[in-house]
């Protein structure tokens, strides 16, 4: 009776392949840096081999170690359109990704779009570093990322780009309002005026504008007739036309998108003399929603960038450990929530704001 040839593993895969057994590990399992080349030889060792993973090890594995394997030499690439300088204080995301990617065992290697002459230059430096997972800086409407899609994990961090098509990791902005405009009405405050910046993100507009018109025209129905929505550049010759909303408006307190409308109230480069009555907090509040740390009495709703940072590292290393390579048929979008902020801006009526 003929024996029954040995089921195929990690020793008759490293044998085939002319490789060591723990870089067949870190190829069928994609938990380690192994070069294009020879991933592709264990592959193919593997396939004429016949080899299925072991369901039953497989599970016993995820027990023993939940986080999946740790990937000691494995290096994600931070893409971004700014600069990142040593010595000064990364972007909170950027943060967020380096503290997750540690604890996993991965290196972060930054990259500005602004080093590189074009998008093959990147994809030659990316190809050349054996990364395969991706992370990228949302960007404006108007950049256009050319990656080579199918050769990365890839996962957006902050406003989804629907040219990109990939996972998409971002704040809850239509939370972030709607905390805003609670926190105003929890403090006894009746004319509320939002003020959206223009983005240039349609991911950021969108979702702002949609709920800028639900929270308006439900406060309406209870608080009467409200200030009209105000949609803003982000430029001080902007400053004039958002006084005569404001004048005209007469908000008791603004909601803004971002800081401006706060340093246009407060500033001496910019105030309105003609609304040197109408003062923060003593006359109007304000909320802005999103973090401020340069402005540290103002009232905001935290989006807690640090956390999306961490959570697309998780997201990442997920798929990387299941071979996912390339664009995804159905596009995750993890929601960060947001979580509102105290801050002397935005008193409640009647309290005294001294």
């Amino acid at each position: 009776m003929p024996s029954t040839p040995p089921l195929p593993n990690y020793r008759l895969i490293a044998k085939e392949s002319g490789v060591g057994k723990t870089t067949v590990g870190r190829a069928l399992q994609n938990s380690g840096y192994v070069s294009q080349e020879v991933r592709q030889r264990v592959l193919e060792a593997a396939r004429r081999l016949g080899y299925r993973p072991d369901p039953g090890l497989a599970a016993l594995t995820r027990r023993r170690w939940p986080g999946g394997a740790r990937p000691k030499t494995a290096t994600i690439a931070y893409i971004h359109h700014g600069v990142v300088t040593e010595g000064v204080k990364a972007p909170p995301q950027l943060q967020g990704v380096r503290q997750r990617a540690e604890e996993f065992g991965y290196a972060v290697d930054a990259f500005s779009l602004k080093e590189y002459a074009s998008f093959p230059a990147l994809n030659r430096v990316l190809h050349a570093r054996g990364i395969q997972g991706v992370l990228v800086q949302a960007f404006r409407d108007n950049i256009h990322l050319d990656l080579e899609w199918p050769q990365f994990f890839t996962v957006f961090i902050g406003p989804e780009n629907d040219l990109a098509r990939v996972h998409n990791v971002q704040a809850d902005f239509r939370s972030a309002l709607h905390q805003a405009v609670r926190a105003c009405q929890e403090r006894g405050y009746r004319k509320i005026g939002i003020a959206l910046i223009n983005h240039a993100a349609s991911g950021t507009n969108i979702p702002f504008q949609a709920q800028a018109l639900y929270e308006r025209s439900g406060w309406e129905r209870e608080a009467g007739p409200q200030p009209p929505i105000l949609t803003y550049e982000p430029s001080k010759e902007f400053f004039p036309q958002f006084f005569h909303w404001f004048r005209g408006a007469k908000p008791d307190v603004v909601v803004a998108t971002n800081i401006q409308p706060y340093d246009w109230l407060t500033s001496a480069a910019h105030y309105d003399r003609r609304q040197r009555n109408r003062k923060i907090p003593d006359d109007v509040g304000f909320v802005c929603t999103r973090n401020s740390p340069t402005t540290p009495n103002v009232a905001y709703v935290d989006l807690r960038e640090n956390e999306q940072g961490r959570q697309a590292v998780d997201l990442m290393h997920q798929q990387l450990q299941h071979g996912a390579i390339g664009k995804p048929e159905i596009p995750l979008r993890l929601l960060i929530p947001p979580k509102f902020v105290e801050g002397p801006s935005l008193p409640k009526i009647g309290a005294d704001c001294s």
